[in-house]
């Protein structure tokens, strides 16, 4: 049920750190939303993010953030392993949520939090960014009309940089994306992997059957590991036979043009009588057209379209506020994002095995 015409819907952020840079985007530019108070650990930064976003008020603890009335959803953008645990309680105190990607570090937790999510009756977003890239709108815009045919075959590819170029880190944040038990696996192919898992979703009308995964781990210090180089491929289910691989090029000394993470990612869209290529996402490591079209012997290249990486945190922040005041789900249900969730913890289970793996041994559980 949609909500009424003049319902404004008041949100507050859990964690203010790196990406809440571009999270409060679409928020701050939405008509009928607010962000209305924020919470992070840190009481400095709680209080610069609130007077940066015009919020009335800033907690360093969830459970007053969470009995604040005023609050109708929250933004949780905080480390893997406390996402369970937070977007669970912020349910169970009538909210709704905006989780950012990868939901949990487990299907266990997963499955919790989609029950709660059911039991509350309130809405639950899997925020996955890279599907609201304009570019990446276009090609699936062009995939669905039939440009290229039948899809057959989904490239990615991500070139990572040297660490100290574009977006400065902490290195608290460091850490715990580079420890798996608190990311839930490795900052590439398990943290940025949910995107590009995703798009290898995205673009073919039919699930991903069996992975097979090389991941190699790059030693950084005694607690630090960075996964990369690595080299994943897939086949979908059914006929015609259709594959699909990612590969991630650990270039640490490479400088990578970004205003953002320093890495770049380029995606194909290989189909029966055509092909798609987006040829940037977060970064700027090619000065071509962001989009390309080859069909009937012609290539058509598109520059009209926005190629910023912050207007998929815009269009992404909208869609939620949307979905919410037309009482519709999300852009990505709770299935897409568990099937996305298993994908991604088969191609960590086929490098740690070193065999390939069929999805259909994890979509069962628990």
């Amino acid at each position: 049920m949609s909500e009424p015409a003049d319902r404004t819907i008041r949100l507050g952020f859990v964690g203010c750190g790196r990406i809440a840079d571009l999270q409060c985007l679409g928020y701050l530019e939405h008509p009928r939303a607010e962000i209305a108070a924020v919470c992070d650990l840190d009481a400095d930064r709680a209080r610069a993010r609130a007077e940066a976003w015009g919020a009335a008020r800033a907690y360093t603890e969830l459970e007053a953030l969470l009995a604040d009335p005023e609050i109708d959803a929250v933004e949780i953008l905080t480390p893997h392993q406390l996402h369970e645990s937070q977007a669970r309680a912020a349910l169970e105190a009538g909210k709704h949520v905006s989780l950012q990607k990868p939901p949990t570090r487990t299907l266990e937790e997963f499955d919790r939090l989609a029950e709660a999510a059911r039991a509350s009756g309130r809405t639950l977003r899997v925020f996955e960014n890279f599907m609201h890239y304009p570019p990446h709108r276009k090609a699936l815009e062009l995939v669905e009309a039939g440009a290229v045919g039948v899809p057959l075959s989904v490239r990615v590819k991500t070139a990572a940089g040297r660490f100290q170029d574009g977006w400065q880190v902490t290195p608290e944040t460091q850490a715990w994306r580079m420890d798996p038990e608190t990311c839930g696996g490795g900052p590439t192919t398990f943290d940025h992997g949910y995107h590009c898992f995703h798009m290898g979703q995205l673009f073919v009308p039919a699930r991903v059957e069996r992975v097979h995964a090389f991941i190699h781990w790059t030693r950084l210090g005694e607690n630090a590991a960075y996964d990369g180089p690595a080299l994943v491929s897939w086949r979908y289910e059914g006929d015609p036979p259709r594959y699909g691989s990612w590969e991630v090029i650990a270039s640490l000394g490479m400088r990578v043009r970004s205003d953002y993470y320093v890495s770049d990612d380029r995606l194909e869209i290989h189909g029966s009588e055509g092909i798609v290529w987006v040829n940037r996402c977060t970064g700027k490591l090619l000065d071509e057209p962001s989009l390309v079209l080859y069909r009937d012997g012609e290539t058509r290249a598109f520059h009209d379209l926005a190629t910023d990486w912050a207007e998929s945190f815009r269009l992404g922040g909208r869609d939620f506020v949307d979905a919410l005041l037309e009482g519709r789900a999300p852009a990505q249900d709770l299935a897409a994002a568990r099937e996305t969730l298993v994908f991604a913890l088969a191609a960590a289970r086929s490098a740690a095995d070193g065999r390939e793996v069929a999805l259909a041994e994890l979509r069962g559980l628990p």
